[in-house]
């Protein structure tokens, strides 16, 4: 590790031994069944739930790509994941009750709880498989090439053996102890990661290419609009449109509109529905605000530090080469433990959640009379496997950001079954099937074109895909068969969801819970203007930023003591 100090090292090394022993002592509690190995037994409180999500979504990749994005095309790309926030609240208001009261050990189970028939059996089947290789391993691999591409610049040719002792104790405490042992470490490093990504910022501020927060607040306006802007430009119409399409179409047709697998996870190991709620909002409060406060300050500081780069340079390489210019003796070595945090927090919860859909729904479909204690250890066992194939995976990713497009395209169009399933009676699992074979059999065909150089699909040739399985999904809706009334019926009672219910619906008097619709229409404009209120602060215009983020923290503030004094 030649580019690090004597101080680096040693904080490096006592990090990672930390952990190691932080994970001997989680593994203290024998597990020995799945519902304490994957869901923790449904005993986690809101504010340890909430934090494991932000800490899984603050991986290692997530500040290459953003930084990346505001240097090229500018800082309106993050709109990709700030309109995941759509998502969010709809989990919040509905969708974090409706999973805590169904109760699963992997969103795959709700399938045969909402649906019926050969293709129903057919469908978990084939989404157990499908989410937990293909879909999680391009996750994973990801999470992992970014792990390569940060850690080869900062210490060169030992990168892979941090990679491999990293891994090793995050592999050591997710096999061990499982859901409850991932949850505590995700608690412990996000703040690490948070304080690195604190840190950074400061030192690029006050360096002295920028001079001080004064200085830089100076050197902001004499930097391009286009990078600056929230919106694009109406003129540039590709880019506008993107934008439309982002804040339109990206968030509701995704894999994880009612959820997404992880978080679900989380939600149903919460100790009540009051946790899970209160849960949510908390991640989303770290995940969209204050997260990204100093990622928009390292951002805009790399545009005046590196304007030199340009569309033809990877942007990814800018955040480790930050840290390695930027960062002092022992700083770099906090910066280094951060990135390490993150990157475990992740591919931890990526490889128990993969684990769990291997074993819950495939292999227990197959060997039905297995003791609690053998799935336990088959989950262990399916654990480590997946990180091997994870890691050959990751040697076929170059871009991060291309492949979190490409993720979102390959599924796009199930998202609206998915979140129509918990509204809507007449829905039924030859929906699902058909939109998600579309989405591939489609986005295959766009692989194909593109890997012969016979044609270069755009984002806008991949928003056909939409349409085309939504369209798909219905027709094979209305002309197969409902599903069976029995399970209708237990569902309905099990969950009592919103919608159009029709006859199961008798025994129930027909209401409009507008204060959730409120909620849900409010929550989202709070979180956005305090997202703009950190944009307009970083571009100098204070006075805007103040307004902004005094109306948002309001919104946001009261929904919290609103929800939090519910009983």
């Amino acid at each position: 590790m030649d580019n690090l100090s004597s101080l680096d090292f040693i904080l490096v090394v006592s990090y990672l031994f930390l952990t190691l022993v932080l994970s001997i002592y989680l593994s203290r509690n024998s597990i020995n069944n799945i519902d304490s190995y994957f869901k923790t037994q449904s005993q986690m409180p809101w504010w340890l739930l909430g934090t494991s999500m932000v800490a899984t979504t603050l991986s290692i990749d997530t500040p290459i790509v953003i930084i990346g994005w505001i240097n090229n095309p500018g800082i309106w790309k993050n709109w990709f994941w700030w309109s995941f926030l759509f998502t969010h609240c709809i989990v919040i208001f509905y969708f974090s009750k409706y999973w805590r009261r169904v109760g699963v050990l992997t969103d795959n189970e709700l399938i045969n709880i909402r649906y019926s028939g050969p293709a129903s059996k057919g469908l978990r089947l084939f989404k157990a498989f499908y989410f937990s290789t293909f879909f999680n391993l391009i996750i994973s691999a990801w999470i992992i090439t970014a792990f390569i591409k940060i850690f080869t610049i900062l210490i060169g040719e030992n990168v892979y053996l941090l990679l491999g002792i990293s891994t090793f104790i995050a592999m050591f405490y997710t096999t061990i102890s499982g859901l409850k042992g991932v949850m505590i470490n995700d608690f412990i490093q996000y703040f690490i990661a948070f304080i690195g990504s604190i840190l950074l910022a400061v030192f690029i501020i006050n360096s002295d290419t920028i001079g001080g927060l004064g200085n830089y607040f100076s050197l902001i306006k004499e930097l391009p609009r286009t990078n600056l802007n929230i919106v694009p430009d109406l003129l540039n119409t590709d880019d506008f449109m993107t934008f439309l399409a982002y804040v339109s179409l990206v968030w509701w047709t995704s894999h994880n509109a009612d959820g997404g697998g992880y978080i679900i996870q989380r939600l149903c190991s919460a100790k009540t529905e009051r946790d899970g709620v209160l849960g949510t909002i908390w991640f989303v409060v770290n995940h969209y605000v204050l997260r990204f406060i100093p990622w928009v300050f390292i951002g805009f500081g790399s545009l005046i530090l590196f304007n030199e780069f340009s569309s033809g340079v990877d942007t990814e390489q800018i955040f480790p080469i930050l840290v390695r210019d930027y960062l002092g003796s022992g700083f770099k070595g906090i910066m280094i433990i951060s990135l390490i945090a993150a990157y475990m927090s992740t591919i931890s919860t990526q490889v128990n959640w993969g684990s769990s859909y291997l074993v819950n729904d495939i292999y227990k479909h197959y060997f039905k009379n297995t003791s609690e204690t053998k799935l336990v250890f088959i989950s262990r066992v399916f654990s480590v496997a997946f990180f091997v194939m994870a890691f050959l995976t990751a040697f076929f990713i170059k871009d991060v950001g291309k492949a979190w497009i490409f993720l979102w395209s390959v599924s796009s169009g199930l998202g609206f079954f998915l979140i129509a399933r918990w509204f809507y009676w007449r829905i039924n699992a030859w929906s699902e099937i058909s939109a998600i074979s579309v989405s591939i059999f489609i986005t295959i065909i766009f692989f194909v074109l593109d890997s012969y150089g016979i044609y270069n699909p755009t984002f806008f040739d991949k928003l056909l895909i939409i349409p085309i399985s939504i369209i798909c999904g219905l027709v094979a809706t209305f002309i197969s068969k409902p599903t069976e009334e029995k399970i209708l019926k237990n569902f309905f009672a099990k969950v009592r969801p919103a919608g159009f219910w029709g006859p199961y619906k008798k025994d129930r008097a027909k209401r409009i819970d507008l204060k959730n619709i409120l909620h849900a229409i409010s929550f989202p404009l709070g979180i956005l203007l305090m997202i703009f209120s950190i944009i307009k602060f970083a571009t100098g215009e204070i006075y805007v930023a103040s307004i902004l983020s005094l109306i948002g923290f309001a919104i946001v503030g009261y929904i919290f003591l609103d929800l939090y004094s519910e009983r």
